[in-house]
């Protein structure tokens, strides 16, 4: 059949003008999420708007069964064998799928940096294959189901099993169907092969239980569901060790660390900014070492490209503890009042913006942290010590109040 009527009677170019429509649509609320300058991020983004595009190809797929159906093409002894005659009126499917996919890694192409990797090939053979699992299960459907029931059970069927795993608590379910590699990544993550691997086998297994459905006789359509259940399980094995995330930790051996102090160790996305991130950092050790504080010995900003606020924020509240003491999950803990007003006072002395720093603290926050700064350094340093004492316990009050002391 040529082209030309290959596109005039299928449904593809006219769903693949709401589907682009779409995507474009959910450009910005996808680009805010990506991780500027690595790739990784960039591949894993994309594959969230597979609950768009898988959708809208097993609609057009199921449709295309239906219309095959109809026609009676596949009865009698026909001329072409039915992978042929499938591939024909598919490809225009097909063809809208690649575009999709392609269209939904483009629009986030000026957030990528550098050259792509490994996982970024597999994140895109992964979604290739995803679609083209959706458009054959829809073909299956139009040539099995009445034809009032075929395109509707495509479409939502298959918008519910790429969109309500995400708000499961079976965390090992969401893994299975491509989209939650949009769960990665930082700067210090990379996509972890399993969630990679996980729903290409479950994509596979459900492609096989599709090609044997269609199968002339009997005799091999009842192992549809077993294959089906086997690579499931398969699936939900290798998928289960994940939990939640997407993501693993990215090797260090990658990161460049500095000879100042702190040592500034950066990704390769960072690297241009290698000579601010460290005169900022050096600059606001000097200021914090000055009021007594002690900071950590080593910095890692996770932005690609973060501002001066942000590496002496890090920098500053590495000097509070991580971790709530173990009586504060019994008991009261007094100390928790004390953590905002430390962490403005120490921003601010690190050398943030002031304004930047009142911003993102409440009110009463931000004025203790202000009469404290305009006591002496040795009335600073007092305060700081014995407030971020009160962190670590629960026997013992915070005096936030500098003239107090």
């Amino acid at each position: 059949m040529p082209w030309s009527t290959v596109l005039r009677v299928s449904i593809a170019p006219r769903i693949g003008l709401l589907l682009i429509i779409w995507l474009l649509a959910y450009r910005d609320s996808v680009t805010e999420l990506v991780t500027p300058g690595y790739w990784d991020s960039v591949a894993g983004q994309s594959s969230s708007l597979l609950v768009w595009t898988a959708p809208a190809v097993a609609a057009c797929g199921a449709w295309e069964g239906m219309r095959v159906r109809q026609a009676r093409t596949l009865q009698g002894a026909p001329a072409r064998t039915f992978t042929g005659v499938s591939l024909a009126v598919l490809s225009p499917t097909l063809v809208l799928g690649v575009l999709a996919v392609t269209l939904s890694l483009g629009m986030l192409l000026p957030q990528a940096a550098g050259s792509p990797n490994g996982t970024t090939v597999a994140i895109l053979a992964l979604e290739l294959l995803v679609v083209a699992v959706h458009i054959a299960v829809g073909y299956v459907l139009g040539l099995t189901l009445p034809r009032l029931l075929a395109v509707p059970v495509a479409l939502v069927g298959s918008f519910v099993w790429m969109a309500y795993p995400a708000a499961m608590n079976v965390f090992w379910v969401r893994q299975l169907n491509g989209t939650n590699l949009a769960e990665c990544c930082q700067l210090d993550q990379v996509a972890a092969p399993r969630s990679i691997v996980a729903p290409a086998v479950a994509s596979i297994g459900l492609l096989a239980a599709a090609w044997l459905v269609t199968v002339r006789g009997r005799r091999l359509r009842p192992l549809a569901p077993v294959v089906l259940t086997v690579a499931v399980a398969i699936s939900a094995w290798i998928a289960h060790p994940l939990g939640y995330s997407a993501a693993e930790s990215r090797s260090t051996a990658s990161r460049t660390c500095s000879t100042t102090h702190p040592q500034v160790c950066l990704w390769p996305e960072q690297r241009d900014s290698t000579q601010d991130i460290t005169t900022w950092a050096t600059d606001a050790h000097r200021r914090l070492t000055a009021a007594g504080v002690t900071t950590t010995a080593q910095l890692a900003p996770r932005s690609t490209t973060p501002t001066s606020d942000e590496v002496r924020a890090l920098l500053a509240l590495s000097a509070l503890p991580k971790d709530i003491p173990a009586c504060a999950q019994t008991g009261e803990w007094p100390g928790s009042q004390a953590y905002g007003p430390l962490s403005v006072w120490l921003t601010t002395t690190a050398g943030a913006d002031p304004r930047t720093v009142a911003s993102r603290y409440a009110p009463p926050e931000v004025d203790v942290a202000q009469r404290v700064l305009e006591q002496t350094p040795h009335d600073q340093r007092v305060w700081f010590q014995q407030n971020v004492e009160t962190l670590t316990r629960c026997d013992k009050q915070p005096v936030l109040d500098a003239g107090r002391l």
